[in-house]
């Protein structure tokens, strides 16, 4: 491939990385220019990676190259018809997907294009499908809105009609859409030329990575994990890190002698910082982990939380401990490059005004005369690259997965967010995601909830209409796991839900199309009826969407409402078999609550709590089997559910399988440790796989729990039994003294008792002595079988007492 194609790929990949129009003087090639009044396809493509590099995207798939490439006669009406029904927008598509089937392949193309001109249709059609996909975030995540585009032209009800038929391309594995999205047709066709096209040119490594960003965008639109798009996200992800996990191999790419300093390594840092984000979207915390840690390696990143003395609030006098984050980097190569795209300076000290609570501890150093607050909240964290922010909020993430959700995992993740918000230069996505977690963090606290509302006021506003600039906001947009817009307006309803604005979140849900919230909203007024009569207006002009029929049948109670919704969705609609799930199990219909589970099920099998919920109807239908298997994909898909892990205890318990009970009762107990019956049920089966100490253990539990009140007798006699049993097993270790010896006497002749045995072993057949493992088993066994007779002396007087 030459030096101007190389340098086109590079461009378009580097559009998500370094926001600046004068990529081309960079690439060192210069444009070439028409060629009278042909079509020039290497004009056409200048002109489209000028455009998207500038951040009009809508302008670059509105140009005269892309529409006579997909067959507009050189006009500038864009991609898609405005207000296009239904079944237009359908037959574009189709046409389309022929006309490109041609062009890239050995059928007979509809337009004549040199054998010359292939890689630069190619690369024609990549920039195509990279326009498409940012044009739809820019809608639907990033702002700002467009005005005068297919958004904002169109007729409310033609849009919608358009809207709806991608709505129901997009909807897969019977998961529905999160929200309302604008412009979904785009992303069907970035997903077309970027995942579904086989092209057969040679290169264009960079299509694999965009492929992979384009099917995590679908992901996050959904409302639930589609098994079909995992399957593609983790081979799509595994040769994206095999061709750009590294910064050696990044630069034995072709166009590597052309990276700017330090840009191989940013490369490399964010193609795992987005294999991590695929493994997190699925719930695989520990190969999220994984990939995190290698992006921190990879950029020279150190991070490490620790004490220091400061301040949290203005009135405070006493200097207290405060969590911080110390981040030591290696590379100055990314810093660099971050000057080198002059990015705005931050203020750090927005909305500090707004409560006596710091955004971040003002910290103390001891000096000579005592200590001495340092000017810097953050003095102890050095400047960090934007790639290096962007590692920093993914292992805060990575903290937020994988402890509690208590307070406790927020203040663990404070020191993340304190650091990131300290830096004086971030990209426009890094700083808002790092506001995010600020706010979900705040919104907890009393005294931090109103400036946290503030904070999402504002955040939602720049959103919206912002002066940052399109292509800025762009940078580092798959570096961080910020929320489709639909989600992050959704959050904001939420908060304005608890500070009693409901009315404003009515509006907010309504826009969004998100009648659930809707309806509570209504409830929470009184007004169900209200709620009803909405949905069947809306009905009035979308007699087809699933969604409402279900929104309705949740007003009304009626099974009719979700069997319709079923049927108009030609039995793709998971949601309305889950809802018939439900109402079969409240009227004690077991066995069709079961029907209907598995019918959801089988749409989409990665929904925990539709696992859970088929496991319960089991139980109560005595299904043992169907229940155990069940619980079983409810844990494997959500690890830290303790109900799923304790019902799976109990059936197995039921089916003797005491081993198998042991393990999920010890995984339930690490989320569930306040039942006394779990802790007694654990002890039951620790006697029965001969984990006599944990018995004990639990049977401590059980009376700290019940207050004294509750013994199981029988567990207990067994403990007791195991502990005679050994007592004669091992009568030479155990020590014969008084019980009213000193401590320092019993533990000197427990000591003697053991070498006693030890000595005695070794004389009754000195012709063969033991070899010394056994020799060390032996000692090891009495050992424990010394702690148990503790253990359960003490349980004994416990008891008693």
């Amino acid at each position: 491939m030459g030096i101007l194609h190389l340098a086109n790929e590079l461009r378009l990949l580097r559009c998500t990385f370094l926001a600046s129009h004068d990529a081309q003087s960079r690439s060192g090639v210069e444009s070439p220019q028409t060629n009278g009044g042909d079509v020039n396809w290497d004009v056409c493509l200048q002109e489209l990676v000028e455009q998207i590099e500038a951040g009009e995207y809508f302008h670059a798939l509105a140009s005269p190259g892309v529409a006579a490439l997909f067959g507009g006669g050189g006009s500038s009406v864009g991609l898609f018809r405005q207000g296009g029904s239904q079944d237009e927008n359908k037959a574009w598509f189709s046409a389309q997907r022929d006309r490109i089937k041609g062009i890239v392949g050995d059928q007979v193309s509809p337009i004549e294009v040199a054998e010359d001109e292939k890689e630069t249709r190619d690369l024609i059609l990549l920039g195509v499908g990279v326009a498409s996909l940012l044009a739809f975030l820019q809608a639907n995540l990033t702002g700002p809105q467009v005005e005068g585009s297919v958004i904002s032209a169109s007729s409310g009800d033609v849009v919608d009609d358009a809207d709806e038929w991608a709505r129901q391309q997009l909807m897969i594995d019977g998961s529905d859409l999160l929200g309302k999205l604008y412009v979904p047709e785009y992303l069907i066709l970035a997903k077309y030329l970027l995942v579904d096209m086989k092209t057969k040119a040679a290169g264009l490594e960079t299509r694999t990575w965009w492929g992979l960003r384009t099917l995590l965008t679908h992901q996050r639109c959904l409302g639930e994990r589609s098994p079909t798009l995992q399957s593609l996200l983790r081979d799509l992800s595994s040769t994206v890190l095999s061709s750009f996990g590294t910064a050696e191999v990044v630069q034995a790419q072709e166009w590597g002698h052309i990276l700017l300093p330090g840009e191989a390594r940013i490369l490399a840092v964010a193609a795992q910082l987005e294999a991590g984000f695929v493994e997190h979207a699925f719930g695989h915390d520990n190969k999220a982990r994984v990939c995190f840690e290698r992006a921190e390696e990879t950029c020279g990143l150190e991070l490490s939380v620790t004490g220091a003395l400061g301040f949290r609030t203005i009135y405070q006098t006493d200097a207290k401990a405060q969590m911080v984050l110390l981040a030591t980097s290696n590379s100055t190569a990314e810093a660099e490059l971050d000057n080198w795209r002059r990015t705005p300076d931050v203020d750090t000290k927005a909305n500090s005004s707004n409560s006596e609570i710091l955004l971040a501890p003002k910290l103390v150093e001891e000096g000579r005369d005592g200590l001495k607050a340092e000017e810097s909240s953050q003095g102890a964290s050095k400047v960090l690259s934007t790639i290096e922010q962007a590692v920093v909020l993914a292992r805060c993430l990575d903290v937020q997965r994988s402890n509690p959700d208590d307070e406790l995992r927020t203040w663990q993740m404070a020191p993340y967010i304190e650091a990131v918000n300290a830096q004086k230069q971030s990209d426009p996505m890094v700083k808002a995601f790092c506001e995010l977690l600020r706010i979900r963090w705040e919104r907890l606290r009393s005294r931090t909830k109103e400036r946290a509302y503030a904070m999402m006021e504002e955040l939602a506003e720049e959103f919206r209409r912002g002066s940052t600039k399109t292509a800025l906001r762009m940078c580092h947009v798959f570096s961080v796991a910020f929320p489709m817009m639909p989600t992050f307006l959704k959050e904001q309803a939420e908060l304005m839900v608890s500070f009693g604005l409901v009315g404003e979140a009515m509006r907010v849900f309504e826009e969004l199309e998100l009648w659930n919230n809707l309806i509570d909203c209504y409830t929470l007024l009184g007004k169900k009826a209200a709620a009803a009569d909405l949905i069947n207006q809306r009905l009035k002009s979308h007699p087809n969407d699933p969604r409402l029929w279900c929104s309705l049948g949740d007003v009304t109670l009626s099974d009719e409402c979700y069997r319709k919704a079923w049927a108009v969705s030609n039995q793709h609609y998971a949601r309305a078999q889950r809802s018939l799930g439900r109402t079969a199990y409240a009227r004690k219909d077991f066995a069709k609550s079961i029907e209907h589970w598995k019918l959801a099920l089988n749409l989409n099998p990665l929904h925990p709590d539709g696992w859970f919920a088929l496991g319960s109807a089991a139980v109560k239908a005595h299904d043992i089997d169907t229940a155990i298997n069940a619980f079983t994909r409810s844990v494997q898909l959500d690890p830290d559910n303790g109900e799923s892990w304790n019902n799976l205890a109990a059936l197995n318990m039921v089916r003797k399988r005491s081993k198998e009970a042991f393990v999920a009762f010890r995984e339930a107990l690490k989320y569930k440790r306040n039942s006394w019956q779990m802790w007694e049920n654990f002890a039951q089966v620790s006697v029965d796989t001969s984990n006599f100490g944990q018995a004990v253990q639990a049977l401590y539990k059980v009376l700290e729990l019940s207050e004294g009140k509750r013994t199981d007798l029988i567990t207990l006699t067994k403990i007791v039994e195991e502990v005679e049993r050994l007592k004669n097993a091992t009568t030479p270790a155990v020590s014969t003294d008084s019980t009213d010896s000193t401590d320092n006497e019993h533990d000197a002749s427990s000591e003697a008792g053991q070498v006693k045995i030890a000595d005695l072993d070794m004389k009754q057949d000195e012709s063969h002595p033991p070899k010394l493992d056994e020799t060390a088993e032996h000692i090891r066994a009495t050992r424990e079988a010394l702690t148990l007779f503790e253990m359960t002396g003490k349980l004994l007087n416990q008891v008693i007492s």
